[in-house]
Parts: structure tokens; C-alpha cells; sequence
């Protein structure tokens, strides 16, 4: 269907039947499997083999989340939109140790949207769960409406390798580790390229924060491996400021963070900073959605590979800015 669309075909023309078909096709095969009742249904149908599963929902709107048109030129064709919106809840049920087992996706849009910019998206989703390392999720299905602007959600399901790993600890995790894998302040980064930046004259540099800005990479391998040795866990989503205190007051502590760990990751993106008149420090510690893991582990058992000790926890109260990370409202 695909090579017969016009670059100027809205929605609106295609109808929903035929929306459905595209985005059928942008999925590529990941809409079946073994005991799965994909879509064509009133609802689905995907085995947890467990009994139990994980279960959670991200939603983003244009505007708000995401755009299509940035000022210094980047156009979303609809791609990286589809590829966050996988990856942020991917990255949940990473940071709950479980493995994807589905995801559902509501698109709500104006009848004057491009089938292309839809088609784009759909390819985004397929393309986030297969090159992030989660290929045997199912896109199994999800709902269409018309609205007055592009607002989007996913719905992601999970089964667990061992038992969950929470935010809350079930011993006194004081003086523990807090331990992190992922990036860290290079989505920020990108941020700043496409709302400043112009796109003919950026350095690779620039290019490889804004790609991670627009299509960012949780570590999905390393939250079922660290299931069941760390005491507690979350994704950083907001920032590290931010989802450590999380992390930490779920536990009736504090985060110290570690000043030279954050001197050390802060230096790879000065460069990047001092074009923008930017402290890369800030980046790091307040910058969000590069969907890390962050958890809290025993200081007598070894780091994890691929892990970094960035700080601990403690009774002390610590300071922080008066904006520590993104805040919905």
C-alpha cells in the first residue's frame, strides 16, 4: 500500500479502514506469534506464560512531546515520533526486569494528517522494538480517533524474568549504592540542537545527540540481568536529579550524587554545550529522556558490567536546584 501513496494523502482520504491497513503494513510481522490473537479482533490476545504480567502506558502529544517541524530545520516524518513512543515504555517494563511482550497503540489525528506521516510512525514503533532488542514484542492492535491535534499513547505489556524489581526496596538499602547504565544528559543535548541548532551546519557531534534525542536507546538487556541483584530499580525518564530523589524517597532517603562522576560525563558534552552557551554539568544532572536504568545496589556485591556507581544513598538531605528535571504541568 505503501507505493501507492501520494505524498499529499491525508487520513482523511484513506479512511479508517484503510489507516488500519497501512499501519497493518508499517508494522512489518511483528502483529503475530505463537498463541497470539493479533489484530482483526475486538481485542487481543498474548500469552504470559508466568500468570503474571507488567502493564504500563506513556502517552505523548504534538506540541507537548514532540513536533514535526523543529526550528533549526529537522522535519519528523512521523519515524522518530513512532520510535520514542515505543522506546519510553520499553524502557518500563527494562526498568521493572521484565522482558516486552506487546504493545497497543491509540492514534488520535486531524483528517488533514499525511498517511505518509502515519505510515512513518507505524514503521518507528516496528523498527524501536526490533533494533532495541525486543523483537518478540506483538503490536496488537490499538485504537483510532479524530481530533484536533496529533496526541498518541502506548500501552505495553511484559512477562517477568524473576520477581518485579520496585522502586521501594524490601530491606534498609541506607548506605547502598546507586548505580546507573545508559546515557546520560545526550538527550538534552539533542534537545538543544533541534530547538537552536541549525540543521545544514551541525558537527557529528550534534548529529549523534540529536539522534538520540529523537530516537533514544534504553538499555533493554540490562534490566532482566540485573533482576534479582539489585535491591531496587527505575528508568530515568525526567532526569537523574529527578528519578534518583524518586528512587530515593521511595526508600525514606536521600541521593547524594557523586561530583566527579558527573564531571566526567559532563565533559563529553562540553563541547556540544559551549556552542549553545550551555553547562553540560546541568545537562546531566536535570536533562531527561535518554531512559537509562537507575538502581540501588549492596555495596558488597560487585558493579554489575556495563554499570557505573554514580552516588548513594543517605539520611543526609542533599541540595538541589529549584528545577531538577521536566515536570508534566
Amino acid at each position: 500500500m505503501r507505493s501507492s501513496l501520494e505524498h499529499h494523502t491525508t487520513v482523511g482520504e484513506l479512511g479508517e479502514a484503510g489507516i488500519l491497513q497501512l499501519l497493518h503494513t508499517s508494522y512489518q510481522r511483528l502483529t503475530s506469534g505463537e498463541g497470539v490473537i493479533g489484530p482483526g479482533d475486538d481485542a487481543a490476545v498474548i500469552p504470559a506464560p508466568g500468570g503474571n504480567f507488567v502493564i504500563a502506558t506513556d502517552a505523548m502529544n504534538e506540541g507537548h512531546h514532540f513536533l514535526r517541524d523543529w526550528p533549526s530545520g529537522i522535519t519528523d516524518n512521523g519515524y522518530s515520533t513512532g520510535w520514542k513512543l515505543a522506546a519510553q515504555n520499553l524502557s518500563d517494563m527494562n526498568a521493572m526486569g521484565a522482558v516486552t511482550s506487546s504493545v497497543s497503540v491509540a492514534l488520535a489525528m486531524p483528517t488533514t494528517t499525511p498517511a505518509a506521516w502515519v505510515f512513518h510512525f507505524g514503521r518507528g514503533i516496528a523498527n524501536a522494538c526490533h533494533w532495541l532488542g525486543a523483537p518478540q514484542t506483538v503490536i496488537s492492535g490499538g485504537d483510532l480517533t479524530r481530533a484536533n491535534t496529533l496526541a498518541t499513547a502506548i500501552t505495553a505489556t511484559a512477562n517477568l524474568v524473576a520477581d518485579p524489581v520496585l522502586r521501594s526496596a524490601s530491606e534498609n538499602v541506607a548506605g547502598f549504592q546507586l548505580i546507573h547504565t545508559g546515557n546520560v544528559g545526550m538527550s538534552h543535548a539533542g534537545f538543544m540542537v533541534a530547538s537552536q541548532g541549525d540543521h545544514s551546519q551541525l558537527g557529528r557531534d550534534e548529529l549523534q545527540a540529536l539522534r538520540l534525542f529523537l530516537r533514544p536507546r534504553p538499555p533493554l538487556d540490562q534490566g532482566p540481568q540485573v533482576a534479582g541483584i539489585v535491591s531496587a530499580m527505575m528508568d530515568v525518564s525526567d532526569s537523574i536529579y529527578t528519578d534518583a530523589d524518586r528512587l530515593a524517597a521511595a526508600n525514606n532517603l536521600y541521593a547524594h550524587i557523586d561530583p566527579d562522576w558527573v564531571a566526567r560525563r559532563a565533559a563529553r558534552l562540553q563541547p556540544i554545550a559551549d556552542r549553545y552557551e550551555a553547562d553540560a554539568t546541568q545537562w546531566v544532572l536535570t536533562g531527561g529522556e535518554d531512559y537509562g536504568l537507575l538502581a540501588v545496589l549492596n555495596p558488597e556485591r560487585d558493579v554489575p558490567a556495563g554499570w557505573q556507581v554514580i552516588g548513594q544513598l543517605t539520611h543526609e538531605p542533599q541540595e538541589r536546584p529549584k528545577i531538577t528535571g521536566w515536570d508534566h504541568f
